[in-house]
């Protein structure tokens, strides 16, 4: 498995930082070839035990990347948010940690994943590590850019 973690200081009040990356219909208009999918989309509607799948892909052609809800607490506008999503798909497997911390400028937002890709090697971690960092970094970016 690789690990990696994404540090961002957007400068938007933790709530809204938290609203927007967990937008689930945003990451659809976002990410390439991706169109999730579930019965709670939004962060406000995401609680323990939601579940909800990223479909990438080119036509039959593709992958389902199936995530469930472990733990969800929101930011407040004096205190830290954080979730912790499973990924539980046959290609991606692995964790999500998301902590959204209210700062004097805005919010720090810190999203920390440990990531295994189906025949993918252990020795290639370092390579996927990178790869997934700084695909979740432009996401996370968009994400947040978007009002």
């Amino acid at each position: 498995m690789a690990d990696f973690e994404v540090h961002l200081d957007p400068p938007l009040p933790a709530p809204e930082a938290w609203r927007r990356i967990l937008d689930l219909r945003a990451h659809t208009a976002v990410i390439p070839l991706t169109t999730v999918t579930g019965d709670a989309m939004t962060a406000g509607e995401l609680v323990d035990g939601s579940r909800f799948t990223a479909r990438t892909g080119l036509g039959p052609m593709g992958f389902d990347d199936v995530m469930v809800v472990e733990a969800i607490v929101p930011p407040t506008s004096t205190s830290a948010g954080h979730a912790r999503i499973r990924k539980e798909g046959n290609v991606v497997r692995g964790v999500i940690d998301l902590r959204v911390t209210p700062t004097a400028v805005g919010s720090a937002v810190v999203w920390a994943q440990r990531i295994g890709v189906r025949a993918v090697p252990a020795i290639l971690d370092p390579v996927v590590s990178r790869v997934a960092c700084a695909a979740y970094a432009s996401t996370l970016r968009r994400l947040l850019s978007r009002g």
